[in-house]
């Protein structure tokens, strides 16, 4: 009988894709305009969230809940007012996004 078992995920390694299911996470990511847009304003260096709102002109509420849906799926990181995207947000969403 083998004892052995498959070794619990390391932390570095949540947020890559792994599954079919993680493709179609990262598809409706890019599906969504306001996503869009606010990925392409973040840039490869970030921006704070009041840069973010006036230069796309949303709300308060529609920027939390947008950066939420980022941060939830491991694309973007925020920092009290600061946000920008991780790794995985720069190399699956801004680069497809034109």
């Amino acid at each position: 009988m083998n004892n052995e078992t498959e070794p619990l995920q390391d932390d570095h390694d949540a947020c890559e894709i792994k599954t079919p299911q993680d493709h179609k996470i990262m598809v409706r990511t890019l599906e969504s305009p306001i996503r869009r847009k606010i990925v392409k304003s973040m840039g490869a260096f970030g921006k704070t969230k009041k840069e973010i709102m006036k230069e796309l002109g949303i709300t308060e509420s529609q920027l939390k809940f947008q950066l939420d849906y980022l941060v939830k799926n491991c694309y973007a990181e925020v920092d009290g007012e600061n946000c920008r995207l991780n790794a995985k947000g720069l190399d699956e969403l801004l680069v497809n996004v034109k």
